[in-house]
This record gives C-alpha cells, sequence and structure tokens, in this order.
C-alpha cells in the first residue's frame, strides 16, 4: 500500500480512538467519505497531495493532508476546541507505517470559517508529513 494511504489510515485510526475527540463530536464520527445522511459534527479527511521528496540516495514523499472539522454550531468554539485535539492527537502518531516510516508530521495551519450558505463553521487543519519506505 502506499504511504499516503497508510498515513491516512493511520490518522483516522488515531482520530477515532481520541476519547476527547469522539466526545466533542457524539461519536467516532471520522470519514475518509461522509455518508450522504450524516450531518455535523463530523471530521472528513480533505484533500492529500503527495510529492516526491527523494534524495540522490533515499526514497521519500511529502504529504500535505487536510483534515476538516464540520459543526452545527453557531461561532467557532466548537470547530476550534475540535481542531486542538486532533492537533493534541496527531502529535503522538506512530512513526511506524506499514512499510513505511513518518520522519515527521507537523501543523501547518488552522484556518476556521463560517458555511457560505448559513452560520455554521467549519475548520481545516493542515499538516505536512514526511515518509521514507523501510528497507
Amino acid at each position: 500500500m502506499t504511504a499516503a494511504l497508510e498515513l491516512q489510515m493511520a490518522i483516522v485510526s488515531a482520530l477515532r480512538q481520541s476519547t476527547a475527540l469522539t466526545a466533542l463530536l457524539g461519536g467516532a464520527h471520522i470519514y475518509d467519505d461522509v455518508p450522504d445522511a450524516r450531518r455535523p459534527p463530523y471530521v472528513v479527511i480533505g484533500p492529500v497531495e503527495t510529492l516526491d521528496w527523494s534524495t540522490s540516495t533515499e526514497a521519500g514523499e511529502e504529504h500535505f493532508i487536510d483534515v476538516a472539522i464540520w459543526s452545527l454550531a453557531n461561532g467557532r468554539k466548537a470547530v476550534v476546541s475540535m481542531a486542538a485535539e486532533i492537533r493534541t492527537t496527531l502529535s503522538s502518531l506512530p512513526r511506524t507505517l506499514a512499510g513505511h516510516v513518518l520522519v515527521n508530521l507537523t501543523h501547518e495551519s488552522t484556518r476556521s470559517q463560517a458555511g457560505s450558505n448559513d452560520r455554521h463553521f467549519r475548520a481545516v487543519v493542515t499538516f505536512r508529513a514526511v515518509t521514507e519506505p523501510l528497507t
């Protein structure tokens, strides 16, 4: 399996195991593809961009991962609290993935905003990761 998919699976697994995050969400509502009937609050893995990060001697990939948080609450408090918990949870993500090593995972940014058609809020937490294959 690719490093990007292994990384995504590790992220989803860690977030689903976070009791603090699932309490804020009212359950383990963390998805790769949100079910049609699911209403917020939930977390969804957004775009994942993977770039070659190889050197002349070592193979590697750089990944940019967006984790989006949707809330029915008016105001930023709910999504900002969930974003903080996501950052805390992912700071201790295991460094070994199936067939790959997670060299680093860093928080790049958190953006929060009201939805375009209502006052409900959303936040997007962006992470940067570097992986190398196990040899």
